[in-house]
């Protein structure tokens, strides 16, 4: 090899990056709706997730109408988020979770 990476490798690399960032949208609103019981993170709705280019962490947006009670209760639960996204993708590592209120 030449070291040069081809059209067709970078569209590939591309649709892998929005595959699983599209996948662990799906994982997380998945694992809030039925997994986590917190009362303070009833109302939140994941909206997008930002995966960084080297897959290592995921900026992670969200609503909710209580925000000053979803940002400590997310904090909180972003260890078991993390370790139930490990179980349920196929990835080397599971990406760090930051999590982002949308003020839209």
């Amino acid at each position: 090899m030449n070291g040069l990476v081809t059209r067709h490798e970078d569209e590939s690399a591309g649709h892998r990056h929005a595959r699983l960032q599209s996948l662990i949208l799906e994982e997380l609103r998945s694992l809030l709706r039925d997994d986590v019981s917190d009362p303070a993170l009833g109302d939140v709705l994941v909206t997008a997730v930002v995966l960084s280019i080297d897959y290592r962490h995921a900026r992670v947006h969200y609503t909710s109408a209580h925000r000053s009670r979803a940002e400590p209760a997310l904090a909180r639960a972003t260890p078991f988020l993390r370790a139930r996204l490990g179980e349920a993708i196929d990835v080397k590592r599971v990406p760090d979770l930051r999590f982002v209120h949308d003020a839209g």
